[in-house]
């Protein structure tokens, strides 16, 4: 015989027969009726070539077979019932997890040392992972588990994939603090006539994003002239700073970058909808203890940081 042709139901009315030694209340302890029990111990016997249990005035008496084999089957119950029956419980005081997350280069500058700060004080094992993925290959990531939470200016992800929003932005325009044609406002003349600079990173959530600015511009008949276009934040606030370029990008990451170069924010001339910072999660990891601390420990730090 072999694990594949045994009902493993049987192993449950095995154990309750060597501890009551009754047919009847063996199967009232499984749940089951009397002759439901009785035909339970016949397939036990055929499967194993063996009487198990022999009856006895004083009982079901079980076998040498059965004696030998009580220990280990015990045993294996048990460590079925731990898995199946363990207490979902996360503790993040306790925890040594690891979790893997999608976040923009921008949003990581902007959110996650405040995050991780509160997170080392609340969580002092566990560790996270910042992972660079485009899209396509995030879900997949999240879809068998080994993405946890991905979060920024995310398009839905599809009806496998749970979605809370954290924060509406809104476009706006970043120039130099020395631009030689544009002040504190900006016509809808000089937007269509300026040099613009576009942030398209390859692998990012501002891929994405870049694409929607495109969609919503064409949608309003606004053509961009795109005179530099480039992978990384890195220098891009200098870049602006120091040229009559036009950035256009969402609030949030135009005001880390006023923080950084000698550039300023200007309104659009134009009206453009509003864009969905969010949260993103696979349904597989939906109810799992863990990844709803997580997700829930970020939005609620995300929030907090909107507050006046």
């Amino acid at each position: 015989m072999t694990l594949n042709q045994l009902d493993l139901n049987l192993l449950l009315i095995f154990d309750a027969l060597m501890q009551t030694r009754s047919v009847t209340l063996a199967g009232e302890r499984v749940g089951l009726s009397q002759s439901a029990a009785s035909n339970s111990l016949q397939r036990l016997r055929d499967a194993f070539g063996d009487p198990l249990f022999v009856r006895t005035p004083a009982g079901m008496q079980p076998s040498a077979l059965a004696l030998e084999m009580e220990a280990e089957i015990r045993a294996a119950l048990g460590a079925l019932r731990a898995v199946v029956e363990r207490d979902r419980h996360f503790d993040p005081a306790t925890s040594r997890r690891t979790f893997r997350m999608l976040m923009s280069d921008i949003a990581q500058l902007a959110h996650l040392p405040a995050f991780v700060a509160s997170l080392r004080r609340e969580a002092p094992d566990v560790d996270v992972i910042n992972v660079a993925l485009p899209l396509r290959d995030a879900k997949v990531a999240m879809a068998s588990g080994d993405l946890d939470v991905a979060t920024g200016f995310l398009p839905d992800l599809g009806a496998d994939f749970h979605r809370q929003s954290l924060f509406n932005e809104h476009w706006v325009a970043v120039v130099s603090q020395h631009h030689p044609t544009i002040g504190d406002t900006l016509t809808r003349e000089q937007y269509l006539a300026a040099a613009h600079v576009s942030y398209r990173p390859s692998v990012s959530i501002h891929a994405s994003l870049d694409a929607l600015l495109e969609a919503q511009c064409s949608g309003l008949g606004i053509r961009r002239r795109v005179m530099l276009a480039v992978p990384f934040v890195s220098g891009l606030a200098q870049i602006v700073a120091l040229s009559d370029l036009v950035l256009t990008g969402p609030h949030g990451p135009a005001s880390s970058m006023a923080q950084l170069a000698a550039v300023r924010i200007v309104p659009l001339p134009f009206e453009l909808p509003e864009i969905d910072l969010n949260i993103q999660w696979h349904e597989c990891l939906h109810r799992d203890p863990g990844n709803q601390w997580f997700r829930q420990r970020f939005a609620a730090h995300y929030c907090a940081e909107q507050l006046p």
